[in-house]
């Protein structure tokens, strides 16, 4: 038996059959909890007075769903299908990080982010979820 690694074409292959062997319900668990993560980032991220009043229930609805979700999951005991999204929001915070360190001129602040970047993105890949990122899934 070879103890290679798999390349990231055979990673991602391997996860999206793990992911389409999981029972429906942890699926949809899964998608439902990204999809309201992504949502609640985006409306987090803006200053609190550019919100409308629709937007602020939007975020209470997403951390609801979260919520929801996360413990449809724990009550499965798989928790650990939401590790790649939160490796996902690590490499948006340092890449916004990253352009905000660059047009201060911080180039040893930017390498550092792009550091942190580099390493989520190999753990993307590895995990097969490099759509979290915008990358070839």
């Amino acid at each position: 038996m070879s103890t290679e690694t798999l390349n990231a074409r055979a990673a991602e292959a391997l996860a999206k059959l793990e992911r389409a062997l999981l029972p429906l319900p942890l699926i949809r668990a899964v998608t439902r909890y990204e999809v309201a993560a992504f949502h609640y980032d985006e409306l987090v991220a803006r200053p609190a007075s550019t919100l409308s009043p629709a937007e602020f229930d939007s975020i209470g609805q997403a951390q609801q769903t979260m919520a929801d979700m996360f413990g449809v999951l724990a009550k499965a005991g798989r928790t650990d299908l939401l590790a790649p999204l939160e490796t996902a929001t690590r490499y948006r915070y340092a890449s916004e990080c990253c352009r905000r360190l660059s047009a201060s001129g911080d180039v040893d602040g930017c390498l550092e982010a792009q550091d942190e970047m580099a390493m989520c993105r190999c753990h993307l890949a590895k995990a097969g979820r490099l759509d979290l990122i915008g990358g070839a899934a």
